[in-house]
């Protein structure tokens, strides 16, 4: 295996763990599960009925950086496998985000035996419009829409421009759309369908590994938020792909 390399792209730090995927020892077998909020203030734990090759890349990339295997991940927009590892040596960073290579199908889940799926799709199959209530999974990468609804960002820790890349200590760097676009028009674009559903106060909103969009609003039932689908990314008014 080739040595594993920092990622270059956004770390999903700090959410919940209902936005991201675990790899778990199920009967004695590692699968990829997710935890699904079936309302009420139940939580569903649900058990990846594919394949195993995206676990067994997770878990070999984990033995290469002296990891223990299963935990967290994260699949983002452009479908790279995030896999968080504790820093070495506590560096204070937290952990550091790796790429376990790109997501080819898509994840299998059941939920009372039907499909479970993270696509932007209703309960009866039809596709979701935007300001329907998210129903699936919520596994996603986070991102910001600024205050005033006029740009879109994110924070992530800092690193150097050497290969292979290392973070850079007690830094952090604020990446910017409108810095990366250079557009107003093509940025109010992406804002739009975030704007439409937050207004212009701003906060947090999640893409997923389809590009859906979907944010947290209200209280939901009393044991969380509700989450709304905003509707997709523009893959040509949005953040650059990292190189893999």
């Amino acid at each position: 295996m080739v040595e594993p390399k920092l990622y270059r792209g956004l770390w999903p730090q700090n959410v919940s763990r209902l936005a991201k995927y675990v790899v778990r020892s199920e009967a004695g077998v590692w699968k990829v599960t997710v935890f699904y909020e079936a309302g009420e203030g139940l939580k569903y734990l649900a058990v990846e009925g594919g394949g195993q090759e995206v676990v067994n890349r997770i878990n070999t990339l984990k033995s290469a950086v002296s990891d223990k295997p299963g935990g967290a991940f994260y699949v983002n927009e452009y479908r790279h496998i995030l896999v968080p590892i504790a820093a070495p040596g506590g560096k204070g960073t937290g952990s550091h985000y790796y790429c376990a290579g790109r997501l080819e199908g898509d994840f299998r889940f059941e939920f009372e035996g039907k499909p479970l799926t993270t696509k932007p799709l209703a309960a009866n199959g039809m596709p979701l419009k935007p300001r329907d209530k998210w129903i699936g999974p919520r596994p996603g990468i986070p991102y910001v829409l600024a205050a005033g609804g006029a740009d879109i960002y994110y924070e992530t820790p800092a690193l150097t421009e050497t290969d292979p890349p290392e973070v850079r200590s007690n830094m952090t760097r604020k990446v910017q759309l409108s810095k990366v676009l250079k557009d107003a028009g093509a940025v109010a674009r992406a804002t739009q369908p975030i704007t439409a559903v937050r207004g212009h106060q701003g906060g947090r909103f999640y893409v997923n590994e389809h590009g859906a969009i979907f944010t947290p609003v209200g209280a939901g039932d009393g044991n969380g938020l509700e989450y709304t689908y905003c509707g997709q990314i523009n893959r040509t008014t949005w953040f650059q792909e990292p190189v893999i």
